[in-house]
């Protein structure tokens, strides 16, 4: 009499694979132990082929609908659940989507991925007050080089060859103008955040990118503002940096690892 953990591995194997294993275990009148097992193999993967199509709606409207089961059936086969909530399944679509052959011919598809899985990420982050300008007033002068900034939770930066800002916007369902997606007019970069109750894809400048993308990793402000500048040299870093400040892109302000509270208005 195998034990209840050894029929429930079985069980999910049978649901996620291709084990037939749990069918000699199941008793019982009325349907055969096959076919009872089929149908919760079916219902789990109808269901999570839905939660990839809620997740990935750009994605599946590029390829279009008998594409995108194929390639849900073949994520689901790849990259299987392994917790028991669905809000981190389909993290890895952007990497199925750059090997799958018959994806081979809409290269621009993996970095559409990753936006809608940032997207996804920005939805569900819990928020925080954006950080006040009155802060950098607490550090002194000689001081703000050093100074790193955080993004809010959730954000994200990606830079692609592809337009992927523009192809994300024209295929929102509600979307009024013209649809037309030119892949030759060079790449984008975009800021993946949460604004309110809002989630933006804000394109992004070279040097605003960089900037965002320094800061991110934690490199200090001196730093970041030489990336900016690095990558555009006449990137307006100050009015970057005032309209980042303004529009809460940043959460927290700490100067050699210690936070720095806001001096009052």
């Amino acid at each position: 009499m195998p034990s209840l953990a050894d029929l429930q591995t079985a069980f999910a194997a049978a649901l996620l694979g291709d084990s037939r294993e749990i069918a000699h275990s199941v008793v019982g009148g009325g349907l055969a132990p096959a076919q009872r097992v089929q149908v919760y193999r079916n219902a789990v993967r109808v269901r999570l082929k839905d939660a990839l199509a809620d997740t990935y709606p750009v994605l599946r409207r590029l390829v279009g609908d008998a594409c995108f089961d194929g390639v849900a059936a073949e994520f689901l086969r790849q990259h299987p659940p392994q917790v028991g909530w669905l809000h981190p399944f389909g993290a890895r679509m952007a990497e199925l989507c750059a090997r799958l052959p018959v994806l081979a011919g809409l290269p621009y598809l993996p970095d559409v991925a990753r936006l809608e899985w940032a997207w996804q990420q920005a939805f569900h982050a819990a928020g925080a007050p954006g950080l006040p300008a009155q802060a950098f007033a607490a550090v002194p002068l000689e001081q703000q080089h050093a100074i790193g900034l955080h993004l809010q939770a959730g954000a994200s930066l990606i830079s692609s060859p592809y337009p992927i800002g523009r192809i994300f916007e024209v295929n929102q369902p509600d979307y009024p103008g013209d649809d037309t997606v030119n892949l030759n007019q060079g790449g984008e970069s975009v800021l993946i955040i949460r604004r309110g109750f809002e989630v933006r894809v804000e394109a992004l400048s070279a040097g605003e990118y960089a900037l965002l993308a320094a800061l991110a990793a934690s490199a200090p402000l001196g730093d970041a503002l030489l990336a900016a500048i690095d990558a555009q040299p006449d990137c307006p870093t100050a009015a970057v940096l005032a309209r980042h400040i303004a529009a809460g892109t940043f959460t927290r302000l700490q100067v050699g690892g210690h936070a720095v509270a806001p001096t009052a208005p």
